[in-house]
């Protein structure tokens, strides 16, 4: 029985149910305080009705900037553990404290102290979950599995806006807080339980401490012209040193890795940006209560169940993933411009922005899990040509995420100041074509560099 036991706690499907309950733990908080916010800045601290949209993108804000600072040092700190597991149980104290701070908060500063403390630990979950599950599961398979991670991400963005509205106006402030402690109960459990193992991709796997040259191997990996990663029988180990930069420094080097990051900000940017205003747009406009506030994500995060097959697609067929992403961002362009046709407390109008919210949660799975396949396989050329070189393997994955979580926290800072101050000062209709028009011009440096460079020479 303890060997079946110990068998299940380092199955893949319970590391990846695990590392996906964690990313929809660390978005069920974030979001579930999203609909209550703007209520409970009024009843709980005394906000201005005025000033609540203000604080409310504050506050969002300061999570995002908390997530960027983290991200590089956390990384950094992962990819230098001797176990990925340590460093993502520190995460779960970070968040219990910041749960606690957002509930008993008397005032702003503490409600900031709170957001930046969640904020670090969403990095914990997005550098070291991620790098734990690409351990897992492989570079060959991660698509795949990353759209269950996207699932997650989804679910949480769905579930906590929808059951936070309701607890809230059923049960009140402190009851939304229980909610979300029940929360992480299970996300602590899972954590404890999980037992990591080393990495199962079916490609040579080297240890933190040892080098190529130290391997009975007749053959080393060799890159080719467009940085594919490739065995060859006849070539020789390269003991040229490798470069003493951080692989956090050498990614950033590359044209192709940095078109993937931005694309991810933007992603984010439109993402946490509608978190933000939708609540409170549909409530000015169709006058819902925070019921219908959390409703009206659900058209925007039910395609996100297809993000496993978008992922599946990806790693079958390489390519592919360059034609999924740039179709998304066109596609969510011209639907974020079209979202400015509804103004007024109409059926067809309600109808026009359920349909339109589709199709943009559509366009952000067909993104996200190329996006996701091209940051694991920027950490995997890099470790390759680690290995070419006979250097000693530390490995790059959390490095690699951590920029991941990096401009997905610059899109978590930009896209609540972006939508809130521009609906504020300038609103909705504009709101959403600057969005479309940020969207529009992602799509060419997708198209043209994720996946490698497109008039590159194919091998």
């Amino acid at each position: 029985m303890s060997t079946t036991l110990q068998s299940l706690r380092s199955s893949t499907p319970f590391i990846t149910f695990t590392i996906a309950y964690a990313v929809f733990t660390d978005q069920f908080l974030f979001a579930a305080i999203v609909p209550v916010a703007p209520f409970a800045l009024q009843q709980q601290l005394g906000i201005p009705e005025e000033k609540v949209q203000f604080w409310v993108t504050i506050l969002l804000g300061v999570f995002g900037v908390a997530c960027f600072v983290t991200s590089a040092p956390w990384g950094w700190y992962s990819d230098r553990s001797s176990s990925r597991r340590t460093p993502f149980l520190i995460g779960l104290f970070i968040l219990l404290g910041a749960t606690i701070l957002l509930w008993v908060s008397p005032n702003i500063p503490v409600q900031i102290l709170g957001r930046v403390l969640q904020g670090f630990a969403s990095t914990i979950v997005w550098t070291t979950g991620l790098a734990v599950l690409v351990d897992t599961v492989g570079q060959a398979h991660i698509g795949e599995y990353m759209g269950y991670v996207g699932i997650a991400l989804n679910a949480g963005t769905l579930v906590a806006p929808l059951l936070g509205g309701v607890v809230f106006e059923r049960c009140g402030y402190n009851a939304v807080f229980g909610l979300i402690i029940a929360v992480v109960g299970i996300d602590i459990l899972l954590r404890v339980v999980m037992n990591e193992r080393t990495p199962s991709t079916g490609e040579v796997c080297l240890d933190k401490t040892a080098s190529l040259s130290s391997l009975d191997l007749e053959a080393a990996p060799s890159t080719t012209k467009d940085d594919v990663p490739i065995i060859s029988a006849t070539s020789t180990v390269d003991t040229r040193p490798a470069s003493s930069l951080p692989p956090i420094i050498r990614l950033c080097f590359s044209a192709r890795f940095l078109a993937t990051l931005w694309a991810t900000l933007v992603l984010a940017a439109t993402f946490s940006g509608f978190q933000t205003v939708l609540p409170l747009m549909v409530h000015d406009t169709f006058h819902w209560s925070s019921i219908g506030g959390g409703l009206i994500f659900l058209p925007l995060t039910f395609p996100a169940l297809f993000g496993p097959l978008v992922g599946r697609l990806t790693d079958r067929f390489p390519n592919s993933g360059r034609w999924f992403a740039t179709s998304g961002f066109l596609i969510m362009s011209v639907s974020l411009v079209l979202l400015r046709l509804v103004e007024k407390d109409l059926p067809d109008q309600q109808a026009l922005l359920c349909v339109l919210l589709v199709l943009i949660g559509s366009c952000m799975t067909l993104a996200l899990e190329p996006l996701l396949a091209e940051i694991t396989g920027g950490a995997t050329r890099l470790d390759a040509e680690n290995a070419k070189s006979g250097a000693v393997a530390v490995g790059s994955y959390g490095q690699a995420y951590a920029l991941f979580n990096m401009a997905w926290a610059g899109g978590n800072t930009v896209g609540p100041l972006w939508a809130g101050f521009i609906i504020e000062y300038a609103g909705w209709k504009t709101m959403t074509w600057t969005l479309g028009l940020l969207s529009g011009v992602t799509a060419i440096p997708v198209v043209l560099l994720c996946g490698g460079w497109i008039f590159g020479r194919r091998t």
